[in-house]
């Protein structure tokens, strides 16, 4: 199956451009693994970019800008949060990280998925990448179950990686970037025969809507790393 919902034009532009934070820079890298068609059009974004560049007058720079610039590499490197991790591809064969995209799995710190528990068929394991006002995470719903009801208090940026799920306006399958705004109410459900992996950047909490659910609330806490 093709994928079928892809980031608008204005997010893929500053995709190219570098100016999205890190959590939405992944969630668009993670989106491009899967889609041909928006691969292409980051290309083409990027030369268009670098043939603007090109027509800049160059700027006269002093002469300890480059040891500045090694500095400033140096400092920066050692914070570096999107470094890959130092696990060979050959130990994570056959787990549930080796199904994921290989820029993913880059990501995760550990072996697996460090996954916490939210709900019976929902779990979830976070991704640091040096956010203050986002949360990246791994959503893992198990094969037929679904997540409490919620709705967003901010903007919700969902990448399907692994199986498929649906909701009261769709299906939803790997590659597919679903985009979920303020007040928006939803109840995910993965299909019945395989477990669904999402990646998801939340910009504020979700709140569940339900009035057995609602004591769960404190399970899905807001925390950017």
């Amino acid at each position: 199956m093709s994928v079928q919902l892809h980031p608008d034009a204005d997010l893929l532009v500053e995709y190219s451009s570098g100016s999205l934070s890190p959590a939405m820079c992944v969630s668009v890298s993670a989106h491009l693994h899967f889609c041909d068609s928006c691969r292409d059009e980051n290309l083409r974004l990027t030369e268009i970019g670098g043939s603007l560049l090109s027509q800049v007058a160059p700027e006269i720079l002093s002469a300890s800008a480059l040891d500045n610039v090694f500095a400033k590499i140096d400092t920066e490197a050692a914070d570096d949060v999107l470094k890959p991790r130092t696990v060979s591809k050959q130990t994570t064969t056959g787990t549930e990280l080796s199904a994921l995209p290989e820029m993913i799995q880059n990501l995760i710190p550990t072996d697996e998925p460090n996954w916490r528990f939210l709900s019976p068929s929902l779990r979830a394991a976070a991704i640091p990448v040096g956010e203050d006002s986002c949360e990246l995470a791994l959503h893992k719903i198990k094969a037929g179950g679904s997540t409490p009801t919620h709705d967003h208090k901010g903007r919700e940026v969902v990448v399907v990686l692994k199986g498929s799920f649906s909701d009261e306006d769709g299906i939803y399958s790997e590659g597919d970037f679903i985009v979920h705004h303020p007040g928006e109410v939803h109840r995910p459900q993965a299909s019945q025969n395989e477990e669904c992996i999402c990646l998801s950047v939340l910009e504020a909490p979700l709140r569940l809507t339900g009035t057995f659910h609602r004591f769960l609330n404190p399970l899905f806490s807001f925390n950017p790393q």
